[in-house]
């Protein structure tokens, strides 16, 4: 009979760690399976919608400083931008819509940052990515070709 009862404490026991552990387990997976849900944080990979494309902002803004071909204005001393590929010129342009704060790309954009305000203000907010893209495409200069060494 002591046997029984030692053994049935035993099973008790035991049975109590299985639904200890049952109910960790559990547990753990419901937060797992949980954390998906609910709203998700905003993100700088989701897709925001502009109300213009690039080339719109492009030619109804920007080219009154940058000129028709994006080649810069030496009377308002404004930079050319049809000397640069899309992905350094991407990083310009995030500077400036985030008031010259990043500096990712190495340049100072105080003046812009301060136009870029007013620029949005009037409805001509842009993508950086989706605007170098549009710049390169249709402004770029490539340097020219070294011609090769006569022999």
């Amino acid at each position: 009979m002591v046997c029984s009862l030692v053994e049935h404490k035993r099973r008790e026991d035991k049975g109590e760690r299985m639904k200890k552990t049952s109910i960790v387990l559990l547990s753990a997976v419901a937060l797992f399976a949980l954390n998906g849900c609910g709203d998700a944080p905003k993100s700088s990979s989701e897709a925001k919608t502009y109300a213009k494309t690039a080339g719109e902002v492009y030619t109804q803004s920007c080219y009154k400083c940058h000129g028709d071909k994006a080649q810069g204005l030496t009377e308002k001393k404004t930079p050319p931008m049809n000397d640069r590929q899309a992905g350094e010129l991407e990083l310009d342009l995030y500077d400036v819509k985030n008031e010259g704060l990043t500096m990712s790309s190495g340049t100072e954009h105080d003046k812009m940052a301060h136009n870029m305000k007013k620029l949005l203000e009037k409805g001509y907010d842009y993508d950086p990515k989706a605007m170098a893209v549009y710049i390169e495409k249709n402004f770029y200069k490539m340097p020219p070709k070294e011609a090769p060494a006569a022999h």
